[in-house]
Formats: C-alpha cells, sequence, structure tokens
C-alpha cells in the first residue's frame, strides 16, 4: 500500500510543465531580393551580396545561441527563413551545422580556424537552394 501512495504521489508530482520542448533554430529575414528576377548581373550581385550578409548573420546567431546553451554537441540545423516585405511569400533553407564545427566553436583557435569555412559553405549552401 505504501508502495502504491508513493508511486501515486510520484505521478501526480512529474507534470508536463517539467518538460521543455525544443524548437528548433531559426533565423528569420526579410527581403524582397530573391523572389525578383536576376535578369542582369547587377541583380545577381544584390542577391549574391544578400547572401553573404545572411551567412554572417547566421554565423552571429549560432554563436549567440552556443553561448546561451553551452551543453549543445552533434549535428545541429538552423531553419534560415527568407519572407517577402508583405510576407506573402516565404523561402526555407536549412543550414546544417556539423558536430566538428560545434566542437571547434567551442575554442577559440578552433573558431578562428573555422569560421570562414562556415560562412563560405552557408553561403554557397543558400545560393544553391534558393
Amino acid at each position: 500500500m505504501n508502495q502504491m501512495v508513493c508511486l501515486i504521489f510520484l505521478l501526480s508530482s512529474f507534470s508536463y510543465g517539467q518538460f521543455t520542448f525544443h524548437e528548433p533554430y531559426q533565423i528569420q529575414i526579410t527581403s524582397d531580393v530573391p523572389y525578383e528576377s536576376l535578369q542582369t548581373e547587377i541583380d545577381q550581385m544584390r542577391l549574391s551580396f544578400e547572401a553573404q550578409e545572411w551567412s554572417v548573420e547566421i554565423l552571429k546567431y549560432w554563436l549567440s545561441e552556443m553561448q546561451k546553451a553551452p551543453f549543445i554537441s552533434g549535428d545541429q540545423k538552423i531553419n534560415l527563413i527568407i519572407h517577402d516585405s508583405l510576407k506573402s511569400r516565404k523561402i526555407k533553407i536549412p543550414i546544417f551545422v556539423r558536430e566538428k564545427i560545434v566542437k571547434a566553436f567551442k575554442t577559440e583557435e578552433g573558431f578562428q580556424q573555422h569560421y570562414m569555412d562556415f560562412i563560405s559553405d552557408t553561403y554557397e549552401w543558400i545560393l544553391r537552394n534558393l
């Protein structure tokens, strides 16, 4: 009987409020450039320039998330969501952060060695997925 009372007490004290469900990492950007025609070199350069800026923003975002939760490990995914100015269309691009980059970014030396690779890989991935 005591075991049953103890079990009921434990189950009742263990509520769903104690669970924290992880929301996916995401960064939202508003830009009309990916939705415009890319017929001229200037249009293509504008898109390229914005994609470079987004890559840097993703790096800043990821470093901020790692500071908030230093226990992050393994492969991770960041959803880059690009809305047009009217918020009527959106593009969702998954950005993958591999475990080796997560580990490298946890040290100053590793960060120095890998941050340009991360920006470059992210930039290329964004352009391929637009």
